[in-house]
């Protein structure tokens, strides 16, 4: 008789070991914040075909959310010099975001590619060019040609041959410093490097800003001067 109690305990036992222990409440994943349209760029004078949008989006990285500042879309024209592009494009440059806090690690610049159609030379005075910013300062422009080591050093003019394409970028070379930055948040990098203020990303709407081109096409003067006005996003 005993033995048969303590062979039920120990089955009794054994099922309650094999019973599944009760679910315990998870908290439900982080997901990124959708994408944000910041602005829309038009090119208003002379009238381009097209629009440049950016966004900023997030993403989660170890449970941590970070933003990415991406740009969309093109800006197209043709004039008696050639055929025009503009769109935006990412650059070495950083610099402290828009955001408290925020460090955003390529800064964006004005991408310009045009293709020479006429039949004569086209020449780019990068000298006599500048970047007027929405307050109507005017800036020296860095290209991709030029070393930030060398910003106040003589710019060399763009020769574009008849049927070539020039692929170029506009920053203004005003705002931009080699230093440590500091205060930037704990994200911010500690070694010395090329940065600035935001100036495509705090773009605000209703503003514009001009981008103004010395320019040849053979030994006649051909100036062109693009105003890019900013526009809010449609309502979602």
């Amino acid at each position: 008789m005993k033995r048969l109690l303590l062979a039920g305990a120990i089955v009794v036992l054994a099922g309650c070991a094999a019973q599944t222990p009760p679910d315990t409440p998870t908290a439900p994943a982080r997901t990124a914040s959708p994408p944000r349209i910041l602005h829309r760029l038009l090119l208003t004078s002379p009238e381009g075909q097209g629009v440049i949008e950016l966004r900023r989006e997030s993403q989660l990285q170890s449970r941590v959310e970070t933003s990415t500042y991406r740009a969309y879309g093109a800006i197209v024209l043709a004039d008696d010099v050639g055929q025009w592009r503009f769109a935006y494009t990412t650059t070495s440059l950083e610099g402290a975001g828009p955001v408290p806090g925020e460090w955003i690690e390529r800064l964006h610049a004005l991408s310009m590619i045009v293709t020479n159609t006429s039949r004569n030379d086209v020449q780019v005075d990068w000298e006599e060019s500048v970047f007027v910013d929405p307050s109507g300062q005017r800036h020296r422009m860095i290209h991709r040609g030029v070393q930030l080591n060398q910003l106040s050093a003589p710019m060399v003019p763009s020769v574009i041959a008849a049927g070539a394409t020039l692929n170029e970028f506009v920053f203004p070379a005003g705002v931009v410093r080699f230093s440590t930055p500091q205060g930037a948040g704990p994200r911010a990098p500690t070694a010395t490097l090329w940065h600035a203020p935001p100036v495509f990303e705090r773009l605000a709407p209703g503003s514009s800003f001009l981008v103004v081109l010395a320019m040849k096409a053979g030994q006649t003067p051909a100036p062109r001067t693009f105003r890019f006005s900013v526009v809010a996003p449609p309502a979602s």
